[in-house]
């Protein structure tokens, strides 16, 4: 890679932003390399290969990836069954020393794994640092439970199904708390942003994590992900991120044993109603929606105020958007990074057009000496769209926002029900009756007070408890 792009000028900034650019720098200059599948320890290549190239500049190219030959996945899952049945008789603590020391070495390479985080998902360093914090958090988690002994026996093997929303925290998270529990995994990573997972794979091995317990398989037209879910010899199923792809599993066919964790990305609500303060209302909203280019798995896609507030939070949201720096996300301060790819920008661009009447703010493209090489977009703001227009309605995993209005809180809640929740729903107000009514009312799994609804975070269902038997 060290002919796509100049060495980063390191900052006199924090020690953190000295330490992220100076692994930023190391990875911008590695040489690029191929990705094959890992099935049983073995590498596998088809032969049919695709390049991954980084959202924050198309002309840095990663490498190369294999395309998946027809019954791999198949391949997979019996290689992992085999595996099962001696990782899953280990004592749990010989379970909890590899994993104990992966967590090291994770720790250690904090910020080479978020600067790799950045590059190849556009996140900006703070949110890259927070992915790799909640990984961390998720794999510590895991050890301790461990170490204080958690009753259940491991299931089997796990297909870990996922999408750039989350490249690292999510599905390693998942795959982690399923290989703590005994258990073997199969994890299809995102075509957009594989790298951070096979970085993170060779740390584990070195660990001493037994051949067959984590396969990967990366595949650029996501043929793969129907016949590994379909697999009946599957223990379980997690699906994290946002698409069509993951999103029609909910609705296969399967057996009634079949466990399933689903964390696909929704419009995760707010409801600001009196709060506090306007202005702080506005930023958590805006954080809420823009984080990740809104992306994220908890990024907020709507908002509900009264007739009364609409004018006043929208005079601060809009003021709140426009300071925002949208640019490189490796540079420090920047608010806001690229969209994942050019077919995703189609989406955007599509949807602005098909919604433009209630567009008030955003919706362009950003072109810059930076930017003009990645997928960079002001973000869009739509008041005012019919109750039943799919954009009040329907998640696009854009940075794309759109505030309802209605009458009072007993409306408000009635259209946030009806809006496709993801993981929660929040409500920003001093008024303890409505925060009370909402926590009753609202049918989210998650219910967030006060906050931006990036508090959730990936892989929040992360517990080793959740894939034992």
């Amino acid at each position: 890679m060290s002919d796509t792009r100049a060495i980063m000028e390191v900052t006199e900034g924090t020690e953190e932003d000295r330490k992220f650019e100076a692994s930023l720098n190391s990875i911008l200059h590695m040489d690029k390399k191929d990705y094959p599948a890992y099935v049983g320890g073995l590498k596998i290549a088809s032969g049919h290969e695709f390049p991954v190239a980084s959202p924050v500049d198309n002309s840095i190219i990663f490498g190369t990836f294999q395309e998946p030959e027809e019954g791999l996945t198949d391949r997979a899952v019996v290689v992992a069954k085999e595996a099962f049945a001696e990782w899953s008789a280990k004592d749990p603590s010989e379970r909890m020393e590899i994993f104990d020391q992966a967590l090291e070495n994770i720790i250690r390479q904090k910020y080479r794994i978020a600067a790799l985080v950045t590059l190849s998902s556009g996140m900006t360093r703070d949110e890259a640092l927070d992915e790799v914090e909640r990984l961390i958090e998720v794999i510590d988690d895991g050890c301790q439970d461990l170490d204080e002994g958690i009753e259940g026996k491991p299931s089997g093997v796990w297909a870990i199904l996922s999408e750039y929303n989350s490249p690292l925290a999510a599905p390693l998270g998942y795959a982690a708390a399923a290989m703590m529990a005994g258990n073997t995994v199969i994890i299809i990573p995102s075509k957009y942003a594989p790298v951070p997972i096979y970085f993170v794979y060779d740390i584990l091995v070195r660990a001493g994590l037994p051949d067959g317990v984590f396969n990967i398989i990366t595949d650029r037209f996501d043929s793969t992900t129907n016949s590994l879910a379909n697999n009946m010899d599957l223990a379980g199923i997690v699906a994290a991120g946002s698409g069509d792809r993951l999103e029609n599993l909910m609705f296969m066919q399967a057996d009634d044993e079949l466990r399933f964790i689903n964390e696909v990305k929704g419009m995760n609500p707010i409801l600001v109603y009196r709060p506090g303060n306007m202005k702080d209302a506005a930023r958590k909203v805006a954080a809420s929606a823009f984080s990740f280019a809104g992306q994220s798995v908890d990024a907020c896609s709507k908002v509900v105020v009264t007739i009364k507030e609409q004018k006043q939070f929208l005079d601060e949201l809009l003021a709140v958007i426009r300071e925002l720096k949208i640019d490189d996300p490796a540079e420090p301060g920047t608010d806001m990074g690229p969209i994942i790819s050019k077919n995703v920008y189609d989406r955007f661009d599509t949807l602005i057009d098909d919604n433009f009447d209630y567009l008030v703010y955003g919706g362009k493209r950003v072109m810059n000496e930076l930017t003009g090489a990645g997928y960079y977009v002001t973000p869009a703001v739509f008041v005012g769209a019919p109750e039943d227009e799919d954009i009040n309605n329907m998640d696009n995993a854009l940075p794309v926002l759109s505030v309802q209005i209605v009458e009072d809180v007993d409306a408000a809640i009635e259209v946030i029900n009806c809006s496709e929740f993801g993981l929660s729903a929040g409500v920003i107000t001093k008024d303890d009756a409505v925060a009370d009514q909402f926590i009753r009312e609202v049918n989210a799994d998650e219910i967030f007070v006060n906050d931006p609804s990036i508090i959730i975070g990936a892989a929040s269902k992360a517990k080793v408890a959740n894939f034992l038997d």
